[in-house]
């Protein structure tokens, strides 16, 4: 395991909000990196504590590692489902995120629209955040995901 970066992310990030990127909010929102929960807790003027109460631990996300071909789960932290809207919990009732400028990585890095080499790309760089071991303490404390389920892929 190589160590967190400590700065953004050095990816541009993406601003697309088309049907088909509001879908994703309804099925399995992006992942959070550690750094996304001091910011969306700033921008929504509320405690980390509190904002802990709109987040869960996923079950993650398969990973490859090449050349050894092992595979795992690495867990991750997402918004909570909002049962009455059927959709993440920042997913304002007109299918606008309400986070938009904080959005969390998964969220802000990634659209529908990008290829194949980039999503690998920020995939990978995503992978490294996730094991940062301050990261999976955190997700220790949050309870565990109730509605949203991993895609299986053959990987």
């Amino acid at each position: 395991m190589t160590t967190p970066s400590t700065s953004e992310p050095p990816f541009e990030r993406t601003t697309c909000a088309c049907t088909t990127c509001v879908a994703c909010c309804k099925r399995q929102p992006g992942a959070l990196i550690l750094r996304d929960v001091g910011r969306i807790a700033a921008y929504l003027g509320i405690s980390i504590d509190k904002l802990k109460s709109k987040l869960w631990a996923s079950p993650g996300s398969l990973v490859k590692h090449f050349p050894s071909q092992r595979v795992e789960r690495i867990g991750t932290i997402t918004p909570r489902w909002n049962r009455h809207t059927k959709a993440c919990v920042f997913l304002t009732d007109d299918d606008k995120c309400s986070i938009h400028p904080v959005a969390p990585f998964g969220c802000a890095y990634y659209d529908t629209h990008m290829d194949w080499l980039s999503t690998q790309i920020r995939s990978q760089w995503c992978v490294n955040e996730h094991q940062d071991p301050a990261y999976q303490a955190l997700r220790d404390t949050l309870p565990y995901a109730t509605h949203y389920k991993p895609f299986e892929t053959n990987i």
